[in-house]
């Protein structure tokens, strides 16, 4: 027999549409604590200093790097009708149509591998349209830097590429590369500005030069900027609402999966609903009605529909 799933369960009506002075004090406290290496500030820094995020691929994967730019305007996007939808930190490509997934990692997940194989996917998956010849796919990298060691062997550095596995031989190349950076590494060669990077995450001492100054100073102007601390506020206290439907979904249908599922689909939204609100003001002139609309959810609502942001 079907369970009955309660609509008053699932009805994003049945909490608090914004957040009270406590939860605000809270998150705010929070926002104190941030460093470079929170998904948040991670993705901030990175999208808003491109000139940095290029820096930063050159010396990961030691190529070239003209210049890059923002591959899509959303983190969060679904590759296919009734897949689970993907939110990537950040999300770029350069002068030469390479795509660069970039994630910030503090939780030693099991399923890290995988997580890099379905991004990798969902990169193609969104590259590669209808008629399209499997030949037009670019190189594309998923670049993981990491605040454990994901692998165990000590390693600053984890690199896979697909090899054969009767010779070992790489070739030929698919143009596919994860990389695992660990901050906690002590083996294995990584050029001097990768070490300062990782010994950066660690929390050792910050250089007075290079790039990992570079990312310190893009790290003060997003935790200093007003507007930024508001929109974490916001993110932060939306994707809590969206925990606690997707938790209260799962346990209509009382189902662990679902209560999981309900959760990552309701943060991916929530987070790609404001982000896209973000860069829709910012991209119109209109930054001066961004602190409103992160203040006021009936503002926030209203612009969402203007947009068309669904």
């Amino acid at each position: 027999m079907a369970q009955t799933i309660d609509p008053q369960a699932v009805n994003p009506q049945t909490y608090d549409r914004q957040p009270s002075a406590s939860d605000v004090s809270r998150l705010e406290a929070r926002w104190e604590r941030l460093t470079f290496a929170d998904n948040y500030v991670f993705g901030e820094v990175l999208e808003s200093n491109l000139d940095v995020c290029r820096h930063l691929l050159e010396v990961v994967l030691e190529i070239p790097i003209d210049h890059v730019e923002l591959a899509t305007t959303e983190r969060a996007f679904q590759p296919a009708a009734e897949s689970r939808s993907v939110r990537l930190d950040v999300y770029a490509k350069d002068d030469l149509g390479r795509s660069f997934d970039v994630e910030m990692q503090q939780t030693n997940s099991a399923d890290l591998v995988k997580r890099a194989r379905y991004y990798q996917a969902a990169m193609d998956t969104a590259k590669l349209g209808k008629g399209c010849d499997y030949g037009s796919l670019t190189e594309s990298y998923v670049i993981f830097f990491c605040t454990f060691d994901p692998f165990g062997r000590g390693l600053r550095r984890y690199t896979y590429r697909m090899a054969c596995a009767e010779d070992g031989r790489p070739e030929p190349w698919n143009g596919v590369e994860h990389v695992y950076l660990n901050a906690k590494g002590t083996a294995g060669q990584v050029n001097d500005d990768l070490k300062a990077v990782l010994d950066y995450l660690a929390g050792d001492n910050i250089p007075s030069e290079g790039l990992v100054r570079e990312i310190e100073d893009a790290v003060d102007a997003v935790l200093t900027s007003p507007e930024r601390r508001r929109g974490y506020v916001t993110f932060e206290w939306e994707l809590e609402q969206a925990r606690r439907e997707g938790e209260a979904k799962g346990r209509a249908e009382g189902r662990a999966e679902g209560r999981a599922e309900g959760r990552a689909q309701g943060e991916a939204q929530s987070y790609d609903r404001l982000s896209r609100l973000m860069k829709e003001l910012t991209t119109r002139g209109r930054q001066q009605e961004l602190a409103s609309a992160l203040a006021d959810p009936s503002v926030r609502e209203r612009l969402f529909r203007e947009f068309g942001i669904e």
